[in-house]
């Protein structure tokens, strides 16, 4: 299920405080959308035909009236604002991210669409998308120069109206990232200001409550990872209403604050982090990334949305670590670990008082004693369901277990003993540097 603001507890569009005036970037795309609209539309009116103006995504930015020569597809996009998925694919395919001039592209009775004028939008150098003219020719020597010419002439100054909201874009973005990144600061006065910020500059249209969310990958990304986190966030951030969502990508780690009116429920938050960890895997299929999400606690307002992000960066790490947890899971869920991931792992090692226990965790030949300890103190010692889970005898069992008493000198009739082998286990589990 595509995740939007039909299915999510943030704030819908008419929640949006009417208290909080547009930021700069809002007033500014406005400003460029009306423009880019009255240009499509003196172009229709020139040349008595529906034109339309698409990003390069083939997701509708501008369309005019229609004058009698649309066809099917022309008016599901204008009023889906884009096609389908495997319309796009089929699109994208005939290579018209690479044109740099007008072409024709050809009809295709599948999708219902008849052949097009396709001009593309560039602005130095970079595409932003395409114009559209439907043209019933072959080829684009069939088509009048002076129309060629007047659409070029439209998508040259369609061009830097996208560019120029491309950089309001991209500068709002980095405020917004600057003010996320200190609102997660351990710094009370970088929290102050951050809130300050983002109250001041409207950035989020409610406030009232945040949860954040951690995607990790478990390696250095490198620029195609970077990339593909970066447009994992931009992917989730289109399926909210405005200014729900504030997010930023270092090394790693993506890092998604959700605001709105209402909590983010679980049942909302667990299908949010799948469909990110999803996407993630989905754009960055050629690279051997494994990607983790962690969900944090639900937090009063943005003073809490710190404390949210530990706790999600913590449960992030137990889904990398730990099997048992999958590759989403949250805070809430974490149980013990949630105290034990916080342990010092370099410290422990030092301050271990039982050198066996050491000997028998870092001995790959005693890994079937390990496990078969781990597998009796998890049924709380019990033989019977032990052994019947590592399908062995019961007295192979107690051998076992009498060499890991032999090992580490420890006594496992003693409850204080146990739960030192107990915490022994988990922990080095969850420690990167343990053993293979």
């Amino acid at each position: 299920m595509i995740l939007d603001h039909r299915t999510t507890s943030v704030a819908s569009p008419g929640e949006i405080r009417n208290d909080r005036r547009p930021s700069a970037r809002q007033r500014g795309e406005a400003v460029v959308a009306d423009s880019i609209q009255a240009v499509v539309d003196a172009l229709a009116m020139r040349l008595g035909r529906s034109v339309a103006v698409d990003d390069p995504a083939i997701r509708l930015i501008a369309a005019s009236r229609h004058f009698g020569d649309e066809d099917p597809l022309r008016v599901r996009s204008v009023l889906d604002r884009q096609v389908s998925p495997e319309l796009q694919q089929r699109l994208l395919a005939t290579g018209i991210t690479d044109w740099t001039e007008p072409g024709i592209l050809n009809g295709d009775g599948q999708f219902e669409f008849v052949p097009r004028l396709c001009c593309p939008i560039r602005c130095n150098g970079i595409l932003l998308g395409y114009l559209w003219l439907i043209e019933s020719v072959d080829t684009i020597e069939e088509v009048a120069p002076d129309l060629i010419a007047l659409v070029q002439e439209a998508a040259d100054t369609i061009a830097v109206l996208l560019y120029r909201k491309m950089l309001l874009h991209e500068r709002e973005r980095s405020q917004a990232e600057s003010s996320l990144r200190l609102l997660l600061s351990p710094d009370r006065e970088d929290r102050a200001r951050a809130i300050t910020e983002i109250e001041e500059d409207s950035l989020l249209a409610s406030i009232a409550h945040t949860t954040v969310l951690v995607a990790e990958i478990d390696q250095n990304p490198g620029e195609d990872g970077t990339v593909a986190l970066e447009a994992t966030a931009e992917y989730i951030e289109r399926r909210f209403p405005p200014r729900s969502v504030l997010t930023f990508v270092r090394g790693r780690r993506l890092v998604m604050l959700v605001s709105g009116a209402r909590p983010l429920d679980d049942t909302t938050a667990q299908e949010l982090a799948t469909q990110l960890r999803n996407r993630f895997v989905q754009l960055a299929a050629s690279a051997p990334f494994r990607c983790a999400v962690g969900i944090g606690g639900n937090a009063q307002g943005l003073e809490g949305a710190a404390e949210s992000h530990r706790q999600a960066t913590t449960a992030a790490r137990a889904a990398l670590l730990l099997p048992m947890f999958g590759d989403v899971t949250s805070w809430a869920a974490l149980g013990p670990f949630a105290l034990l991931l916080r342990i010092d792992f370099d410290q422990l090692t030092e301050d271990l008082p039982f050198p066996g226990v050491r000997e028998l965790l870092a001995n790959p030949e005693k890994q079937i004693l390990v496990e078969s300890l781990e597998e009796f103190l998890d049924r709380a010692g019990d033989a019977g369901r032990t052994s019947a889970a590592l399908h062995v005898h019961r007295t192979t069992l107690y051998h076992r277990l009498k060499r890991v008493e032999a090992i580490t000198g420890l006594d496992l009739d003693n409850g204080l003993d146990r739960l030192t082998l107990h915490l022994a286990l988990k922990l080095s589990r969850l420690n990167p540097a343990r053993p293979a």
